[in-house]
């Protein structure tokens, strides 16, 4: 009778440890679960920022810090779109320059449109409206104009860049 007592409390506390053991495996399950999550959430928000960022600098060509703003614009694009960017940006400059342009952009929306599964591409839409100033040009009103973007970003070294900026209507 006694061994029968020593048995029932043994089995109670494997029991006990059998079911914390598998609570505590169920709870570090979900709380891998969530942290990926929410690096998927940053890394979202991230490419949606480099984006919006990439827009403002395309809108804020200036003749008085064109150079400047303009290593904005390259600084946050790659591949060919940077090439393409850094091929045009003596033409750019010249414009900007002899028209005296000020631009004064708006951001009013970017959200993302899609991302891989693996997390290093991103399509990304941006919208935005820009008045711009040709203080170089006599007679010359300045105009209103209304962007629409879809942004190819591609992640490099931990970094969301502009790949392909794509205007749309």
């Amino acid at each position: 009778m006694a061994r029968i007592r020593r048995e029932a409390p043994r089995r109670l506390n494997l029991a006990l440890l059998a079911l914390v053991l598998v609570l505590g495996a169920a709870a570090g399950w979900v709380w891998t679960l969530r942290a990926s999550a929410l690096a998927r959430e940053a890394d979202e928000a991230a490419a949606v920022s480099a984006a919006s960022t990439h827009a403002v600098s395309l809108m804020s060509l200036d003749h008085r810090t064109f150079d400047t703003a303009f290593r904005g614009v390259v600084s946050t694009s790659t591949g060919e779109t940077r090439a393409r960017y850094e091929r045009d940006q003596a033409a750019t400059r010249e414009t900007v320059m002899k028209d005296k342009v000020l631009q004064t952009g708006v951001l009013r929306g970017a959200g993302l449109a899609s991302m891989n599964a693996e997390g290093t591409r991103a399509q990304v839409l941006v919208v935005a409206d820009v008045m711009i100033d040709f203080t170089g040009r006599k007679g010359d009103e300045p105009e209103e104009r209304f962007y629409r973007w879809r942004m190819d970003l591609a992640k490099e070294s931990g970094r969301w860049l502009v790949a392909n900026a794509e205007l749309v209507s």
